[in-house]
């Protein structure tokens, strides 16, 4: 019987280290400035996001303004479209939320989610859309 004393192989240390140092979070991206190949609900163009130091997001999507958060520990993205039109100024805004990931095919970096909308167009069944995004750009 082993003794509570007794040490582990200095083998079994290592690979706990090793295991350490290979573990990445891919959540954990920082980022500061990026443009993106953005496909939501069917529609392709572009996302440009800009992350100030406390996480506050700024920039565009479909050409329209986007505000919003990014918590790097959790690598959410959460951020609102401004959609100007509609029958009632502001009903069209979109909802984005989504994670940031590392892609294993191509080392590529990515975010996906879903946003929802209540503008016209909508019901109850047709109020939420995924949608992804790659980086083209990021600084």
């Amino acid at each position: 019987m082993a003794s509570k004393t007794e040490k582990f192989p200095i083998y079994f240390k290592t690979q706990a280290v090793l295991l350490k140092k290979r573990r990445v979070r891919p959540t954990q991206i920082p980022i500061i400035r990026a443009t993106w190949s953005i496909e939501a609900n069917g529609f392709r163009g572009l996302l440009n996001t800009t992350v100030g130091s406390n996480g506050f997001v700024t920039g565009t999507v479909f050409w329209n303004p986007i505000r919003g958060w990014y918590d790097v520990p959790s690598g959410k993205i959460t951020f609102l479209r401004f959609v100007t039109g509609g029958s009632i100024a502001g009903i069209n805004n979109q909802l984005y939320e989504g994670y940031i990931q590392r892609s294993t095919i191509n080392r590529g970096i990515t975010l996906t989610g879903s946003f929802i909308t209540v503008g016209d167009g909508t019901s109850a069944q047709l109020n939420k859309f995924s949608w992804v995004a790659r980086a083209i750009i990021l600084i």
